[in-house]
Formats: C-alpha cells, sequence, structure tokens
C-alpha cells in the first residue's frame, strides 16, 4: 500500500540501499549503477515517495529551472522550439521560464535575460537574432549561469544549435529552377533576423550557381498580413515573375490570399515555396511545398546541449546543425512554356 507521506529513507529501506544513494538517484546523478537504479526508481514508484522540490532546491541552491529568452513567441516555429524545450527540460527534472523580447535590440535581449536571471535559472537557451559582436557582450556580462544560442552569428565560438537554413533555402530555389522557373521573386523575413540572412543567402547562391539572379527582394514581418502586403506591393510594381520564394509559411498564406484576390493561380501562374512546413501547410489552398525543419527536436537538442555544459561536461559539438528537407506539394509547377 502506497505512503502518501514516504520519505527517502523508506524508500531507502525497501530498496535495500542507503539513503545517500536514493539521493543521487533523485538527484538523476550519473555516478549509479543502472541495476541499482532501476531497484530504487521501483522503490520509490511503489513506496509513493515524492521529492520535496522546495528542499532539493535550497541543498543545491539551484531553482531547477532554465530560462529561454526568444523573439515573438506566438510564431509557429518559435512556439514548437519552446513546446520542444519544455517537454525535454521536465524529462530531466527542470522547469520552463519565458521570457520574451519586444524589440530586436541589445537592450532587450538584456532586459530579457536580467527578467531571467532574477529567477535564478541554473541555464539559459537564448533565440534570438543576435550578432557575434552581441554575442561576446552577453558571454562577458559575468553573471551568466550556463547558456547556449539558437539560430545565430555561426562565426561565433559560443554553443549553438540551428538547422541548416542555408541549405534548406538552396533546396527551395533549386525545386523551383529544376521546374523551368527562371523569373523568381523572393519574400524574405524581417531584414535584422539573422534567419533570413541565411534563407536570403541559400536563395541567392543557388540561383548565382544556375546563372539567375532575383527579380526583385522584399521583407516582411514573419506574418500572414505582411506575406499578403509583400505580394500585393511586388504585382502593384509590375514584377513580371513565376514563381515566389517565401521565408516561412505563415507569410505564405498571406501571400496565396493576394494571388488568389488578383485571379493569378497557383501553380499554374506563379508557384510558391515557403519554409518551416507549419504543420497547418498541407491545408493551405492549394497544400504548399515547402522546407521542412524539425522545430521540437531543435527545442529538445538544445536542452541536451545545455545539460551538458551544465554538468562540465564538454560536448561532442559545440556547433549542431540539424538536417532540413524539402516537402513537395501541390503549390509548385513546371512553368508555362
Amino acid at each position: 500500500m502506497k505512503q502518501a507521506s514516504a520519505t527517502l529513507k523508506d524508500v531507502a529501506k525497501v530498496a535495500g540501499v542507503s539513503h545517500q544513494t536514493v539521493a543521487r538517484v533523485v538527484r538523476k546523478s550519473p555516478k549509479v549503477a543502472e541495476k541499482t537504479r532501476i531497484k530504487v526508481e521501483k522503490a520509490i514508484a511503489d513506496s509513493g515517495y515524492l521529492p520535496n522540490r522546495m528542499a532539493q532546491q535550497l541543498a543545491r541552491r539551484k531553482s531547477l529551472t532554465l530560462g529561454f529568452v526568444s523573439i515573438d513567441i506566438s510564431l509557429h516555429a518559435i512556439s514548437k522550439i519552446a513546446e520542444g524545450i519544455r517537454k525535454e527540460a521536465a524529462k530531466q527534472g527542470f522547469t520552463l521560464s519565458i521570457s520574451t523580447m519586444n524589440e530586436l535590440n541589445p537592450d532587450a535581449c538584456n532586459q530579457a535575460i536580467d527578467e531571467l536571471l532574477g529567477q535564478q535559472v541554473d541555464g539559459l537557451i537564448i533565440n534570438t537574432s543576435v550578432t557575434h559582436t552581441m554575442i561576446k557582450q552577453i558571454l562577458e556580462r559575468g553573471n551568466l549561469p550556463p547558456c547556449i544560442f539558437i539560430d545565430f552569428d555561426k562565426t561565433s565560438e559560443a554553443l549553438q544549435v540551428s538547422h541548416d537554413q542555408v541549405g534548406g533555402a538552396s533546396l527551395a530555389a533549386q525545386h523551383l529552377i529544376d521546374l523551368g522557373h527562371t523569373k523568381i521573386a523572393l519574400i524574405n523575413g524581417a531584414e535584422d533576423t539573422c534567419v533570413a540572412h541565411w534563407r536570403e543567402t541559400g536563395w541567392f547562391n543557388t540561383l548565382e550557381n544556375a546563372g539567375l539572379k532575383p527579380v526583385h527582394t522584399i521583407h516582411g514581418k514573419w506574418n500572414a498580413r505582411s506575406g499578403y502586403q509583400a505580394t500585393i506591393n511586388l504585382l502593384d510594381a509590375g514584377h513580371d515573375f513565376t514563381a515566389l520564394l517565401v521565408a516561412n509559411d505563415e507569410m505564405c498564406l498571406g501571400v496565396l490570399r493576394a494571388l488568389n484576390e488578383r485571379h493569378i493561380k497557383v501553380p499554374e501562374d506563379i508557384s510558391v515555396v515557403g519554409f518551416d512546413n507549419h504543420e497547418d501547410s498541407e491545408f493551405y489552398n492549394p497544400p504548399l511545398t515547402t522546407v521542412a525543419q524539425d522545430c521540437l527536436e531543435l527545442g529538445e537538442k538544445s536542452v541536451s546541449l545545455l545539460m551538458q555544459q551544465m554538468k562540465e561536461q564538454a560536448p561532442e559539438q559545440a556547433q549542431v546543425l540539424l538536417p532540413t528537407h524539402l516537402v513537395q506539394r501541390q503549390s509548385t509547377a513546371p512553368v508555362k512554356s
């Protein structure tokens, strides 16, 4: 029969081990044999023992909380990253605290970091478009717990994890080239973000290798409204294009509406390729060809990398690059001859 008030010593008695060994298992210490760990975990389940979280915090002087600094959490990709972080953090016995930035500048980033430091987080995951110089300034603050970065300047030696943005954008551009498109316009995300820079780099490099230049490049703000307005602006300016490379799927939703309002058929008249593989993109009209990246995996991987640093273990890779791939649907077709 389970005892709601079972203590650590009760668990030790059931498992036939010392209470110090039970404490190590509760702390997820690697210094416990697997056979012993299994036995203790069974005793914990059988006895109904619940670790005293506050006591753990006081004894270890830790909050058992990870901090996540991010740009707009309402964006689909960012929300998925946050969910991946939360799930993996929970597996490791940590909760997650999030601080978002209203603007993309050093002051906003430092304010978000300070908010989390005030909560005494044990580690930080920073997801914002910051430059190499800004990363150096953050790391030189001197009051930071272990931290890693998501999607930023690859020239920095700081711990980071990201998707292959350049490679994914190259896949999208090559797909249109293979379909015979030579008049390709670009709708990118916000100019001051690293992700927009990398995706544009992938598009430009691939087009250049094929002897092409983009018809025109215009920037949006990652949401459907900006994708809609960018498309209207391209059409009103009279740019002649048969295909659009768009920096994310949310903007594509606005792109498709704008084209539909102007009675332009997709993909018969204009092909459209997105980025992210938003879970709803297969239900767009038409279903969207896009570049897939696993944002849940990115969040989970960032926590794993952070945990290695928190345990003072040298990570196998200081910079982890996750793969992307093209998902072909009905929004692209060969160019009309």
